[in-house]
């Protein structure tokens, strides 16, 4: 008898945690709301003291936006990616925003020059911008076509991103 209780009990705690860890996967992993609408314009500082719109520096060009920080490990190897494709994705016409998330400018600023990096970053100091894309985490990364209209999202850069960039 003692053994059917166990069971029982096992089966049942079992369960429950399979039920969490369900629940838990779908609030992490929602559909992100803007995917399939055209992407929320903004104007943001960058790094080199500018400020610039999104719809300027996109030019109707299929664009990656890839949010981001310095403390971030997943961050700063998928940004050592992009740095090693930079020439490939120009040559394609592909625009790459860089958005740092959270961080201020004197941070970033080291960050960038200790890395030689040479992309033009703009800053999200306050995370209002994260905020209305709807980052739940970062690395985040947007693919919008050329129409400006957000395909898809991901945490890293897939294989097939010029495939998604291209859907209509």
């Amino acid at each position: 008898m003692k053994k059917i209780i166990r069971v029982m009990v096992i089966v049942t705690l079992v369960s429950l945690c399979s039920g969490l860890s369900s629940a838990m996967g779908d609030f992490f992993f929602m559909d992100n709301e803007i995917i399939g609408k055209p992407t929320p314009d903004f104007t943001l500082k960058t790094v080199s003291g500018q400020e610039i719109n999104l719809s300027q520096y996109r030019d109707g060009k299929k664009t990656i936006i890839f949010f981001w920080a310095t403390w971030c490990p997943h961050c700063r190897e998928a940004l050592r990616g992009l740095a090693q494709s930079q020439e490939e994705f120009e040559k394609k016409e592909i625009k790459l925003v860089l958005v740092d998330v959270g961080e201020n400018l004197e941070v970033v600023q080291n960050y960038i020059e200790k890395n030689d990096i040479t992309f033009e970053i703009f800053l999200d100091e306050k995370n209002q911008l994260a905020e209305s894309y709807g980052i739940v985490g970062i690395p985040t990364f947007f693919f919008i076509n050329q129409e400006g209209i957000v395909k898809e999202m991901g945490h890293s850069l897939p294989e097939n991103y010029e495939e998604i960039l291209s859907k209509t």
